[in-house]
């Protein structure tokens, strides 16, 4: 594959792609055929974003929250399965898999701008929490809402960053699960696997939990489902992966991470019907020509 031009930018936001057309499929391809895999695809805003540094509390300990966080999480379990029903005629499987685990983080393929739901629908009945970008946390009440339902933003401060990891460790000794998105930036509805980040697998390590990975899957629609414009959505529980004390934190870790991400791609093979001896995260040159694309493809224009 060509190598990456970093100066080569896309910004999609102000293309103002529609994420369902061929034209963002398109860059999809040509990001992954650079190997730009967590490159945002998908716009979203950053005003009314609330600062997480330091002093930010990530579960507050007041009864008030305690409540909300209550009737938040019982909202969203009474109404999200009817909602992710009606919309994706969303299937899970693989809850069995989730049976003697304590505490554990798991880790997804963000495809869907309600995959939190998806996964939340996914852990029902668990203590869970989601690790998501700051932009999601907005000030007010939305923000509240958010921060109630479970949501963990991200920072660039070293201090919030700190204050971050003592709350997932104290949220997984106490029995509860955390989520997080290890290919990091949202693809939507991409049908192939992304190369995984270690910073998950190095959070399971450091408080010997397993990984959990969760794969979400687009699957044909049936006679019956002649109305829908979209395909349907699958979501697998797989089998847990454990860490492996007898290595370093660090071998552990990248153990954990490379069994995750053959995981990733036998599921998605096996889903799709893609040839495991020859399955790549890369583009093949049928995915390029069906897109137009070649390797040489960005010397002859700019995006």
């Amino acid at each position: 594959m060509k190598e990456l031009d970093t100066n080569l930018k896309y910004d999609l936001e102000a293309m103002n792609l529609n994420p369902n057309s061929r034209d963002y499929k398109k860059i999809l391809v040509r990001l992954a055929s650079h190997g730009d895999f967590d490159t945002h695809t998908t716009k979203f805003k950053t005003n009314n974003q609330k600062k997480i540094d330091g002093e930010y509390v990530f579960v507050p300990k007041n009864l008030v929250f305690r409540v909300t966080r209550a009737l938040a999480r019982g909202i969203v379990g009474l109404f999200g399965p009817l909602v992710t029903k009606v919309a994706f005629n969303l299937k899970v499987v693989g809850r069995e898999n989730l049976k003697g685990i304590k505490s554990a983080i798991t880790v997804s393929n963000h495809v869907h701008y309600l995959d939190a739901l998806m996964n939340m629908q996914a852990l029902r009945g668990k203590k869970f929490y989601i690790v998501g970008a700051p932009h999601n946390m907005k000030r007010g009440i939305a923000g509240y809402l958010m921060k109630a339902g479970g949501m963990l933003p991200l920072s660039t401060s070293l201090s919030a960053s700190k204050n971050l990891n003592a709350t997932i460790s104290e949220i997984l000794s106490q029995g509860g699960f955390i989520h997080m998105y290890a290919e990091s930036a949202l693809w939507f509805r991409y049908e192939k696997s992304r190369p995984l980040k270690i910073g998950a697998f190095k959070m399971a390590c450091e408080n010997n939990v397993p990984i959990v990975p969760i794969v979400i899957l687009f699957r044909n629609k049936n006679k019956l489902e002649f109305f829908r414009k979209k395909k349907t959505i699958t979501l697998k529980i797989c089998k847990p992966i454990f860490p492996d004390v007898n290595l370093t934190k660090r071998e552990q870790a990248v153990k954990m991470m490379n069994e995750c991400q053959r995981v990733y791609n036998d599921t998605i093979c096996d889903f799709y019907g893609y040839d495991k001896e020859t399955y790549s995260i890369f583009p093949s040159e049928e995915e390029l020509k069906m897109y137009e694309l070649t390797a040489a493809d960005d010397e002859k224009e700019e995006i």
